[in-house]
């Protein structure tokens, strides 16, 4: 035995050179991450304002006494896979069945109609920002969802009727020119005719809406009220377009429902709380969604830079150089992607005992229905805060939508925020992967005793059969008929 022992000590030797180089390697990368980091957080960037913006609605602008339907976060998308929403013959019954009423109506549309970031078009990259890019975007998912928009052009063709629409963060790229043309041609209205209005926010009739991103860090904007330079991106943008929309081509059932998520920032909790971790696909399909979310958020958020606007024209000599830099960043998703796809691999040679799926996957739950709450919350607290302001104590209604929880808090001296949800599918419970029966939420506002809105929160159950009250809770459940055709209901009964 003794003849080995020199060639022992010599592999001894070259596993500890091994690992001494490994953790050279390692801590050079670590230093090399933290400069970058330190370098990202102390840069300034500038947003400078473009002509792209759009108003908000004030009370001038806003016709007394009118009855008004309020929908939300429809996310029309562009007709494939990423697409959220399935049920354009419902949307489409609805605006002809019920919005169409005989008398003249608003139809506001309080964010996130149109599907932007979901959108994935041949020649054009996902992270090409401007006016030409927005309108064929739009362009592709009118083409989608012609049913609804021909309902819609329908509707403000009856004398009398106004659809408004508020602009979101999934639809934000309504403040190009070219996506608002878009919407005016698709329900047969021209340029100027102010039968279709954008805006940011609304305020009139007793009611103060807006969507609501600006209440969550994850989505809240910089400059919402118009297109900045460089490109605005937030925290959430940047998880649905490199995170959500690669995992929705995976072929598990629930894949595609991951991007309903709410809040984002409860993204990890959300993947780790999924069932049938103990399956090797659910397992891979979990880990890469853990490490693209955990690589999306290691970076300050990359305001993007402005591929297609004149800045190459204004450095000729600099033009080789940008359009390197140009590939390199369009190229850093495709790189974290592929980092994400490796990590899944371990879930096929690594099966944790089942009592740590249970602690882990119960533990998630838990956190992320506590984070839920907390958002849910933030937008009660945020709204009575604008409640409470001097010009708004005569308002009524306090309304937004992207939460997409629909439900009603009352603030107090007979105020309401109200969120009027979303009509795509949501999952209610995470362990049971139940959905949300009441599926087609809606606020009708009317004036039948003057300048105070009476309201009704209620839900679409078809052509064949009127709506029913809103109920908390994940199941339909009916408390009697609603009040909704006949005799209105009072500001506090809902």
């Amino acid at each position: 035995m003794q003849p080995h022992a020199p060639v022992a000590r010599r592999a001894a030797a070259q596993v500890r050179a091994a690992l001494r180089t490994l953790a050279l390697l390692l801590g050079l990368g670590g230093l090399g991450f933290l400069l970058r980091w330190i370098f990202l957080r102390l840069r300034r960037i500038t947003l400078h304002p473009t002509g792209y913006t759009t108003p908000a609605i004030g009370p001038d602008a806003v016709a007394p006494g009118m009855r008004r339907i309020i929908i939300s976060d429809v996310h029309l998308g562009g007709g494939d896979r990423l697409d959220d929403f399935d049920d354009d013959g419902a949307l489409a019954d609805f605006i002809d069945g019920y919005v169409a009423g005989d008398e003249p109506t608003e139809l506001i549309l309080a964010g996130d109609l149109l599907e932007f970031l979901q959108v994935r078009l041949p020649g054009l990259d996902d992270d090409e920002y401007s006016d030409a890019a927005a309108g064929l975007r739009a362009a592709a998912i009118i083409g989608a969802h012609k049913p609804v928009f021909e309902a819609l052009g329908r509707f403000v063709a009856r004398p009398g009727n106004q659809l408004t629409v508020v602009i979101g963060n999934h639809d934000f790229e309504l403040h190009y020119p070219a996506a608002k043309a878009q919407l005016r041609q698709a329900v047969g209205l021209a340029a100027g005719d102010g039968r279709l209005r954008f805006a940011v926010s609304y305020q009139g009739g007793g009611i103060y809406l807006v969507h609501g991103n600006q209440f969550d860090g994850w989505n809240r904007f910089l400059n919402f009220d118009g297109i900045s330079e460089p490109f605005e991106v937030t925290r959430g943008t940047q998880i649905v377009k490199e995170v959500v929309n690669d995992l929705e081509d995976d072929p598990l059932p629930y894949a595609p429902l991951i991007d309903n998520v709410k809040p984002a920032s409860a993204f990890l909790w959300y993947m780790l709380a999924l069932p049938r971790l103990r399956n090797t696909a659910a397992r891979r399909f979990t880990l890469r969604g853990v490490a693209g979310y955990m690589q999306v958020v290691a970076w300050p958020t990359p305001h993007h830079m402005p591929f297609t606007s004149t800045v190459q024209g204004r450095l000729p000599a600099l033009g080789f150089l940008w359009r390197w830099l140009v590939r390199f960043r369009r190229g850093r998703v495709d790189r974290h992607r592929e980092v994400a796809r490796q990590v899944g691999q371990v879930a096929e040679i690594v099966e944790p005992p089942e009592q740590v799926l249970d602690q882990v996957q119960s533990e998630a739950a838990r956190q992320y229905e506590r984070e839920a709450r907390a958002f849910r919350d933030r937008f009660a607290r945020e709204m009575l805060a604008i409640a409470r302001r001097p010009e708004h104590q005569n308002l009524t209604l306090f309304v937004c939508g992207h939460t997409h929880g629909a439900g009603v808090t009352p603030l107090g001296h007979g105020q309401f925020y109200i969120n009027v949800g979303t009509w795509t599918e949501i999952i209610y419970d995470l362990t049971t992967m139940l959905r949300q029966e009441q599926r087609f939420p809606f606020l009708e506002v009317t004036y039948p005793e003057g300048e105070r809105p009476h309201w009704q929160l209620l839900v679409w159950e078809g052509s064949d059969e009127p709506p029913h009250s809103w109920q908390e809770g994940p199941r339909k459940g009916r408390r009697g008929r609603p009040r909704g055709v006949g005799a209105r209901a009072r500001p506090d009964q809902v």
